[in-house]
């Protein structure tokens, strides 16, 4: 039996639960966003019990979504509501960090783990990892030091910038950005800037040890969710197939969704390897479900046996 961690109206979970039924699977949907209020789980002697769902039958999980802890939290103005609101969100956190982790020393497979999952709010960590591993990505700087931007900015030139943590958007660093009083606000919080990498943007999924698909996307915006023109299938050059799965494989990644900046001249860089991907608008444009089938198979693959090797390394 397969399992979806994640709320079932998401596009990315309603592919998956697709492709597995059309493969005769019937899949466990398991929503930790309902947690506590309207979910009711337990932990016995490190069982894992969740209402509704026999989890011990479920040997791998494709996990979507999970309630990470976040690098910041909502400030009450009442201090009580504050205390009781912090309080809880620990206790929360504390027991759905337990219940996975349960339910992977019970034996199931996760597709990605938390500990990879959480790379989403880790840019500086994962660059490192991916660097380590030959993958060529931006010049980057994070820092919270305006004589570091303004000395980064005058060696590489175009300078993009973007939250450490993930989820903000990614915009051009402009001249007056550079401006003391612009400049003065990273007292407030560090910030990762990169060299802007000129060329075409490429996302490309790895499931398994392969590339499963790539698509070359065209927007008139510098971070462009949300705003592609167009979307197409492309191929990779055996150099940049090559950087995909070394990249998986640094992140520890089973299943990912690589952002790739091809250069005009033919050379590429690898701007980030995400956890839990989106695919479905993307596939629904393109008329092919090459993802969430892949990702499907991989799964059940993993039902019957050890899931197949990760990754290659090379």
């Amino acid at each position: 039996m397969v399992g979806i961690i994640g709320p079932p109206g998401d596009p990315q979970v309603a592919c998956v639960a697709s492709a597995l039924r059309r493969r005769g699977a019937t899949p466990a949907v398991l929503d930790l966003g309902r947690f506590p209020r309207a979910l009711r789980l337990s932990l016995r002697d490190g069982s894992p019990v969740a209402d509704g769902v026999d989890l011990g039958a479920v040997r791998t999980w494709y996990v979507r979504s999970l309630p990470l802890p976040l690098p910041f939290r909502v400030v009450q103005p009442d201090p009580a509501l504050a205390r009781r609101d912090y309080a809880a969100g620990r206790e929360r956190r504390s027991f759905l960090a337990g219940f996975t982790a349960a339910l992977a020393a019970g034996g199931a497979a996760l597709v990605n783990p938390p500990e990879r999952m959480a790379q989403h709010f880790r840019k500086p960590e994962q660059l490192d990892a991916l660097r380590a591993a030959g993958v060529p990505v931006p010049s980057t700087l994070a820092t919270n030091d305006p004589d570091a931007v303004a000395a980064f900015a005058a060696e590489v030139g175009a300078v993009v910038y973007k939250p450490l943590a993930g989820g903000g958007r990614c915009r051009r660093l402009a001249a007056a950005d550079l401006a003391p009083e612009r400049l003065s606000s990273l007292a407030a919080a560090p910030v990762l800037f990169q060299a802007e990498v000129p060329g075409r943007n490429i996302r490309v999924y790895v499931v398994g040890d392969a590339v499963v698909a790539a698509y070359e996307i065209e927007s008139d915006e510098l971070d462009y969710r949300g705003a592609e023109s167009d979307v197409r299938r492309t191929d990779l050059t055996d150099a940049e197939d090559a950087a995909c799965r070394r990249a998986a494989a640094a992140c520890g990644m089973p299943f990912t969704g690589i952002d790739l900046r091809r250069r005009p001249d033919g050379g590429f860089a690898v701007l980030e390897c995400n956890p839990s991907p989106m695919f479905a608008g993307i596939q629904h444009r393109t008329g092919a479900e090459p993802v969430s089938d892949a990702l499907a198979e991989f799964l059940l693959a993993g039902a019957g046996r050890a899931l197949p090797a990760v990754v290659t390394t090379s």
